[in-house]
């Protein structure tokens, strides 16, 4: 015997879709299934046609549009990719901060922290030059900061500036970039302070076991144009 029509060949054939007559005239089966298809698309067809009421019409069209499963889907995605990212950033952030003062504590641990050993910036600035792909503006420091001396170092693959400034019995580490090579906050770590700002398109990170705030006096003189 011939196979059984499917239920989505039934629906075609009660549609007028496929040509089923001469199977349906062999098999009972399918002719009792296409039959009971046939009625019931009838009696729905003779069902009388429901006109909603134009003030049940006027609320369902005032409701804003729901959004589709797969809207809802795509906005979860969408935030979930934000707290990956976010947690992925922060992570970033946390191990160039690590980085830092580990860098900070070797260069102050070493016996020679410094290349060139002065206290006058017009010796410390031009000894950077032709080292650096930039310029190190060395400002005058105001007490009590005084400037110890400089080096050029290398920090995820960046060449960068060096300067050591000493605070009182501390010692500040200066770290300086160019502006996209540190991102435009980085936590303080391990019980050190971090301080990042922008000047002249470099990026300058202050690491010291000192508070953020006795830090802005020398923020502000190399921020100062």
């Amino acid at each position: 015997m011939n196979r059984h029509l499917t239920a989505e060949e039934i629906e075609q054939y009660a549609d007028g879709e496929v040509e089923a007559a001469e199977h349906l005239h062999e098999c009972a089966s399918c002719a009792s299934a296409a039959l009971s298809v046939m009625q019931m698309k009838r009696a729905l067809r003779a069902m009388p046609r429901f006109t909603p009421p134009a003030a049940l019409r006027a609320r369902v069209l005032a409701r804003p549009p729901r959004r589709s499963y797969t809207a809802r889907w795509l906005a979860a995605a969408a935030i979930l990719a934000l707290v990956v990212a976010g947690g992925a950033l922060w992570r970033t952030r946390d191990a160039m901060a690590g980085q830092l003062v580990d860098l900070h504590t070797t260069i102050l641990a070493s016996a020679n922290p410094v290349d060139v050993l002065s206290t006058d910036r017009h010796t410390v600035k031009p000894w950077f030059e032709g080292k650096l792909p930039f310029a190190v503006d060395v400002p005058d420091l105001a007490p009590p900061f005084h400037l110890i001396g400089g080096r050029v170092i290398y920090w995820r693959g960046q060449q960068g500036a060096y300067l050591l400034i000493g605070k009182g019995a501390h010692r500040v580490s200066l770290f300086v970039f160019p502006n996209d090579a540190v991102p435009r906050a980085i936590e303080s770590h391990a019980g050190m302070t971090i301080v990042v700002w922008r000047a002249r398109g470099l990026a300058y990170v202050a690491v010291a076991d000192v508070p953020a705030e006795d830090l802005q006096p020398l923020r502000q003189a190399f921020a100062r144009d």
